[in-house]
Parts: structure tokens; C-alpha cells; sequence
């Protein structure tokens, strides 16, 4: 049997060793703190792992980043909701697959996409229509509603309002300012379906003055289709015929 003695003293000196690796430990902690250096797996001082770390610059720049990037993809929005024509439209050769035709009764030259077909010619306007009857495309120089685009614009609209004259039903429009021909204008952009059809429509129409009081109105109309699917290919032929409008030309 063992005294109550035995075994004291190397129990003695595995506490003292343990004391002195703690103690150690504890040195060596508090110096790699105040240098700033964190334990392997820890975390500096006062700062949590939870969440990535930002210095002021870094945030003030992600933060910059972010806003820099919603302007840009707002103003680019508002740019393809919204077509404009600052300048004067060229007189150089149309795009492949289109043509010029020149009305001289209207003092008015203009780009055609080929094999579009003329219907019969009025008075004041010139009238194309794509051969599959998507799309009707329209010349027309007036001053039935005034000499400025404004003035020409409300008046149009009030008779596309009048469904008994127009055969328009359930219109919706929108006026947007513009440039064309180097001059100020109107963009009217109306959602409708004709009288008794359901089948929706849409029609954009620009504005501008011309000479002698004239207005002159170019617009396209296009049955929508399935999900919308030919207002893309309406606003591409309205971009290029506005950018091939001469007003005030007798010849091509």
C-alpha cells in the first residue's frame, strides 16, 4: 500500500511545468496582440469573422462602383425608351435593303425598306405597307391642326380619339420631345386595337415643322403580335426612317 506521501512531488512539478507553459502562452498572446498579428484561426483584435472586413477606402469605392453602375443602366434605359434624332438626317445612300422614293407634292424625300407596296396616294400623304401586312408606314405633310408639332400633334390625337372617325378603340398615348431634322419635335406613341377587333396595335408617329406652316408626320403602324414580338422590328424601321427624312425636298 502507498502513504498518503507518495507521489507528491512529481505531482509538484507537472503542475509547476503546466503554470509556466501557461504563463508563456499568455506572454506570447499579449505580445502578438499588441503587434497586431492574430493566432492562427482567430481573428484580429475588436474584429469580428463573421463578415468580410472593408477599409473606408475600399467600401467608399464598392459603394461608388455601385452607384456609377445603376446611373449607367438607368440612363441607358432611358436612351432605348426614348429614340432621338439631334442631328439633320443624311442624304448619303440608305442601308442595305431599303430605297429612297421622293414625293414632290409634298416636298419630301424618304427611305422605303424594299418591297414594301404603295397604296393608293392621297392628297397630303404617301402610304407603304410590308408585304406580310405587319406594317404600314406613312408620309404625310398637313396643316389641318396647326404649324408646330405640338399643335399638330393634339390635333392628331383628338381624331385618333374620335373612334367613329379614326376606327381606333381603347388608346392609350404618351408625347415624348424629340429632335428631328435638327429641329425640335414630337414622338407620339399610342397602344390601341381597331373597332371591333381585339388584336393590339401600336403606332409611333414624329412631328416636325417644316416650311409655309407645314407639319410633316412620319409614322409607322404595326399589328403587335404574339408577346409583342414586332415592336422591336417597328422601332428599328422607325430609327432608320427618321434618320432618312428630307422635308422640304422636291426630289431625291
Amino acid at each position: 500500500m502507498s502513504g498518503p506521501g507518495d507521489g507528491t512531488a512529481p505531482d509538484r512539478r507537472v503542475g509547476e511545468l503546466a503554470a509556466l507553459v501557461s504563463a508563456i502562452t499568455a506572454v506570447v498572446g499579449l505580445l502578438l496582440a499588441l503587434f497586431g498579428v492574430p493566432f492562427v484561426g482567430g481573428s484580429p483584435v475588436n474584429r469580428s469573422v463573421a463578415a468580410p472586413v472593408e477599409s473606408p477606402a475600399t467600401a467608399t469605392a464598392t459603394a461608388t462602383a455601385t452607384a456609377t453602375a445603376t446611373a449607367t443602366a438607368t440612363a441607358t434605359w432611358s436612351a432605348s425608351a426614348v429614340p432621338t434624332n439631334s442631328g439633320s438626317p443624311s442624304a448619303s445612300d440608305v442601308p442595305e435593303g431599303w430605297r429612297r422614293v421622293g414625293e414632290p407634292a409634298l416636298t419630301v424625300v424618304f427611305a422605303v425598306p424594299d418591297g414594301w407596296v404603295r397604296r393608293p396616294a392621297g392628297a397630303i400623304q404617301s402610304t407603304w405597307r410590308s408585304p406580310d401586312g405587319t406594317h404600314e408606314m406613312s408620309v404625310k405633310r398637313d396643316t389641318s391642326y396647326g404649324a408646330t408639332p405640338r399643335e399638330a400633334s393634339v390635333g392628331q390625337l383628338a381624331w385618333y380619339r374620335d373612334t367613329a372617325a379614326s376606327s381606333m378603340a381603347a388608346l392609350k398615348a404618351v408625347t415624348h420631345t424629340t429632335r428631328q431634322n435638327g429641329k425640335d419635335a414630337l414622338w407620339l406613341e399610342i397602344d390601341y386595337h381597331w373597332a371591333g377587333q381585339t388584336e393590339p396595335r401600336k403606332r409611333v408617329e414624329v412631328f416636325v415643322a417644316g416650311s409655309a406652316g407645314h407639319v410633316y408626320q412620319l409614322l409607322f403602324d404595326t399589328a403587335a403580335g404574339p408577346g409583342n414580338r414586332n415592336l422591336a422590328t417597328q422601332r428599328e424601321l422607325f430609327a432608320t426612317a427618321r434618320a432618312h427624312l428630307l422635308i422640304d425636298r422636291n426630289a431625291p
